[in-house]
């Protein structure tokens, strides 16, 4: 449902680009009209989003019914990977929608915005590290390289010998790249790699890192 939507404003939008810089005139402000039309929308669709998510959150927080009967069938747990739940930290539901709404506004790559929601959980709470990690990533995706590298090293300080660290030392090779120092980024790549032997990305990263015009792979995804 969504994917057309956006595939068709995804169209008009590259039809407004197009015309835009040779129009003149009435045509001009037509093309101006039509493309804050799509701003529009699009804030609208956000907005929408995001009280969803709010809705999804509080719905997770109601208590679940326990079974009729208790099971002697083995239960299936859900393997625990890089990310904690938000409310092992949040103190309140208004919290955890705060670090949500981060994750929403990274989803839809609006780093400044979601920099905004997780600078606020990581000062309510200095030690939640996928929230400083995050907020890293959105420093370095805005090319704000130092704030990046200073949340970065301060995780690799805190973290144990997992795949927390290895995301950090991957992320900070990628700062290190970004800064041009490329023999700090392979080193840090091989870090990486060395903490966390199944984590591909930073193998990737250090191939691309010798190939001009490689991309990096920052390892980390929502949802």
């Amino acid at each position: 449902m969504f994917k057309y939507l956006f595939q068709s404003m995804n169209e008009k939008l590259d039809g407004i680009l197009e015309a835009l810089p040779a129009s003149h005139g009435t045509k001009h402000e037509s093309l101006l009209e039509q493309l804050q039309e799509l701003r529009e929308m699009s804030d609208e669709i956000i907005e929408e989003w995001l009280l969803f998510e709010e809705k999804m959150a509080k719905a997770k927080q109601r208590p679940q019914p326990e079974p009729a009967a208790a099971s002697t069938k083995p239960q299936a747990h859900e393997p625990q990977g890089l990310f904690e739940s938000v409310d092992a930290f949040a103190e309140s539901p208004a919290q955890t929608m705060q670090y949500q709404r981060g994750e929403g506004y990274f989803k839809l790559y609006m780093f400044p915005e979601a920099a905004r929601e997780f600078e606020a959980v990581v000062r309510a709470y200095p030690d939640f590290l996928q929230a400083r990690l995050f907020l890293a990533l959105c420093f370095l995706q805005s090319e704000n390289v130092a704030e990046a590298s200073g949340h970065l090293q301060i995780i690799i300080s805190l973290a144990g010998d997992g795949r927390m660290k290895a995301v950090a030392y991957n992320a900070l090779g990628c700062v290190q790249a970004v800064r041009g120092n490329v023999e700090q980024a392979c080193e840090c790549f091989r870090t990486s790699h060395s903490l966390d032997p199944n984590f591909k990305d930073p193998v990737y990263n250090l191939k691309a890192c010798q190939i001009d015009g490689g991309v990096l792979q920052l390892g980390v995804a929502i949802g």
